[in-house]
C-alpha cells in the first residue's frame, strides 16, 4: 500500500485491516478507537487466527487467538469494548493499567459486563490482572490526586465511597459508618472568594451534623501519599470503633 502523505493513526488501522482482512483491531488500538485511551498508541494492534503467519512493519503488532469476536466501528472490525479491558491487561504497565481502569470502568463499560466476560474467558492470559483491577479500581474520581489517595486506601483494604452524596453535598471520599469525609483540594478550584466561602459554610454544616472532615491539598496528597493514607485510615478506624 502507498500513501501520498504521512498517514494518521486511523489510516494505519484501516491499512492493517486491508492488509489482513481477517484481522480484528484489538488491545490498545481498539481501546483508542472506543475512546478509552486519551492518546494515540504507539502501535496498531490487531488479533488474527493462530494459523496466520506473516511478518509485519515495526508499527504493527499482531496477536493470535482463536474465536475472536468482533463489532464494527466506522466500518472497521474491532473487538467489543469489554474485551479491551482483558487485552490491555496483557500489555499496559501496571500504573497505566490502573489509570485505564479507574477512568473507564463504570463510565465507559459496566463493571458487571467486564466481570461476566472474565468468567466466560477463564484461564486466558490477562484475566487475573483484570480481576485484580476490578477489585481495586477507583472509578469516578475527579482528579489524579483524588484517584491516588483512593487507590492508596484500597491497597490497604480500606474502601471509601467516591464522590458520594452526604445530604445536600457530595464528598470526595466518604465513610458513612465512621461519618468521615475526605476532601482533596486542588488550588485552582478553591481559591476564588465564592468557592472559599462556600467550602467553609459546607464544612461547618457537616461538622455540626456529626461528620469529621479531613482536608488535604492536592500537592500534599501527591507528595506525602503514604502518610495521608495512613492518617485517614487511623481516623476512620478510630471513629468506626467509637461509634460502634
Amino acid at each position: 500500500m502507498y500513501s501520498t502523505e504521512e498517514p494518521g493513526y486511523f489510516e494505519r488501522c484501516v491499512a492493517v485491516t486491508l492488509w489482513k482482512p481477517e484481522a480484528v483491531l484489538s488491545h490498545t488500538s481498539a481501546a483508542w478507537l472506543w475512546d478509552l485511551l486519551p492518546e494515540e498508541p504507539r502501535f496498531v494492534e490487531a488479533t488474527v487466527a493462530p494459523s496466520v503467519r506473516a511478518g509485519s512493519p515495526q508499527w504493527v503488532r499482531l496477536h493470535r487467538r482463536t474465536g475472536v469476536s468482533s463489532d464494527e466501528w466506522m466500518g472497521l472490525p474491532i473487538v467489543p469494548i469489554e474485551q479491551c479491558f482483558i487485552d490491555v491487561a496483557t500489555t499496559l504497565p501496571r500504573p497505566e493499567l490502573e489509570a485505564f481502569f479507574d477512568a473507564a470502568v463504570s463510565t465507559r463499560a459496566p463493571w458487571k459486563s467486564i466481570a461476566e466476560l472474565c468468567d466466560a474467558s477463564r484461564g486466558r492470559h490477562g484475566i487475573p490482572a483484570v480481576r485484580e483491577q476490578l477489585r481495586t479500581c477507583c472509578p469516578l474520581t475527579r482528579s489524579e490526586p483524588e484517584r491516588a489517595v483512593a487507590r492508596a486506601l484500597t491497597a490497604r483494604n480500606v474502601h471509601l465511597e467516591i464522590n458520594a452524596r452526604v445530604g445536600p453535598y457530595f464528598g470526595d471520599l466518604v465513610d458513612t459508618r465512621a461519618r468521615v469525609i475526605v476532601e482533596i483540594d486542588g488550588r485552582e478550584f478553591h481559591t476564588d472568594p465564592a468557592t472559599f466561602n462556600n467550602d467553609r459554610r459546607r464544612q461547618n454544616a457537616l461538622v455540626l451534623d456529626g461528620w469529621m472532615v479531613l482536608r488535604y491539598s492536592a500537592a500534599t496528597a501527591m507528595a506525602h501519599l503514604d502518610a495521608v493514607a495512613d492518617e485517614i485510615i487511623t481516623v476512620v478506624r478510630r471513629r468506626r470503633h467509637n461509634r460502634t
